[in-house]
């Protein structure tokens, strides 16, 4: 590739850092100013969940819309109107204007976010898609450790009202990156002109997007799950927070620095295969948590579920991207996204009441059982799969320069 097509690579790969960073932040900043405003521990957590309930219900429509206007435009149009949202947050007096702007957030944020997983994975495709998500991966990963350490930092120096100003920044910045991203153009439309609900049920009925669905589910079921209930078991157990805080951050860093590898990786096997047993890796450190409670062996635990974790997701760009029309590409990661949210929402309500009533040492064993249940039926799903379809696909969706 020449020097020129390297720089527009990166930009495609910087342009990562946007989704996750901003979602860290928030996930920082809303409970931390909604108690300000002395919302209960119940209202927090509705507030919390609009974005995600909206994220899920609009993906379908909204990935359309991305197919509609292009990946480099739906990059845009999220960075910026993330950024008016949260001039929004700063300035919002109230919390019944906190869940109004978190409507917004839960429609405009997945623009920049999926949007940028559909560019990175289109800029090149074909046999460079999986280097290539796999390092816009990587950016990510990084971007959700490093912005919430900022953004904490600006509420230990003023108020949680300020810290949105982190929100700000990291909307302005992206989206000035979005201005040099190299006009790749899109797709020509497909014959679904309306929500896309109707493009999305054809999808569904392909057994690669189902194979998708089902290891997709488990990427998020395995992280709500495990990240919702074991840093306060740690902390319950003796360990202080800062510890408990360290188990994640290291969880993301083997995550950052695994997908930086998904390209040498994904030489090893079928993508399904290198997904299915990164994410049984993934299950494994669930698995044994509760017996590895002690430092350093927590550590390990949190190691196995970054593995899952960092090499699942540019692997399922990429598998997403290559069972899809390339017409319909932003369509197939919005539902994709959607069932992301779904199982981020479904892990925490459904095994939190296992551990309570029967504690983590049967919990986290059902929870990794239940996860490796969607593994396995990926790999069924897989199998109903040609052979040769992949490679088809790889050669309809190179694209020309």
């Amino acid at each position: 590739m020449s020097e020129v097509a390297a720089r527009y690579r990166f930009l495609a790969y910087a342009i990562g850092g946007f989704g996750l960073s901003m979602n860290a932040v928030l996930y920082l900043l809303i409970p931390l100013r909604a108690d300000e405003l002395g919302a209960s521990v119940g209202v927090i957590g509705l507030l919390v969940g609009t974005k995600a309930l909206f994220e899920t219900v609009l993906s379908v429509p909204m990935g359309a819309f991305m197919d509609r206007v292009g990946a480099k435009r739906s990059v845009q149009i999220g960075t910026a109107g993330t950024a008016l949202i949260g001039v929004g947050m700063m300035l919002a007096p109230s919390l019944w204007l906190l869940f109004v702007l978190q409507v917004f957030m839960g429609i405009i944020r997945p623009l920049g976010w999926i949007g940028g997983q559909s560019y990175a994975a289109g800029i090149r495709g074909g046999k460079n898609r999986s280097h290539d998500a796999g390092r816009f991966s990587s950016v990510a990963n990084l971007g959700q450790i490093v912005s919430p350490i900022l953004a904490g930092a600006l509420v230990a120096w003023q108020d949680p009202q300020l810290g949105f100003a982190m929100v700000v920044a990291l909307g302005v910045i992206f989206f000035l990156v979005s201005l040099t991203l190299l006009d790749i153009g899109r797709a020509p439309a497909s014959a679904d002109t309306g929500s896309g609900f109707a493009a999305a049920l054809g999808l569904m009925k392909l057994p690669r997007i189902q194979t998708v669905m089902f290891l997709t589910f488990n990427r998020l079921w395995i992280p709500a799950a495990w990240s919702s209930f074991f840093p306060l078991y740690l902390v319950d157990e003796g360990n202080s927070p800062t510890v408990a805080g360290s188990v994640i951050s290291a969880m993301a860093v083997v995550a950052t620095i695994t997908s930086f590898y998904t390209g040498r990786i994904a030489k090893l096997g079928t993508p399904v295969a290198v997904t299915s047993v990164a994410l049984a890796l993934g299950c494994l450190g669930v698995a044994v948590s509760p017996v590895f409670d002690t430092m350093p062996l927590f550590y390990l635990a949190a190691a196995l579920v970054g593995i899952g974790q960092g090499l699942s997701l540019p692997m399922l760009i990429t598998l997403m991207s290559d069972a899809a029309p390339p017409e319909q590409r932003s369509l197939a990661l919005g539902l994709r996204s959607g069932v992301n949210q779904a199982a981020a929402t479904v892990a925490p309500v459904a095994i939190g009441p296992l551990i309570g009533a029967a504690g983590l040492v049967v919990g986290f064993p059902v929870a990794a059982a239940i996860g490796l249940a969607f593994v396995l039926a990926a790999t069924w799903s897989a199998r109903r799969e040609p052979a040769d379809a992949a490679d088809a696909d790889d050669a309809a969706d190179a694209p020309s320069r």
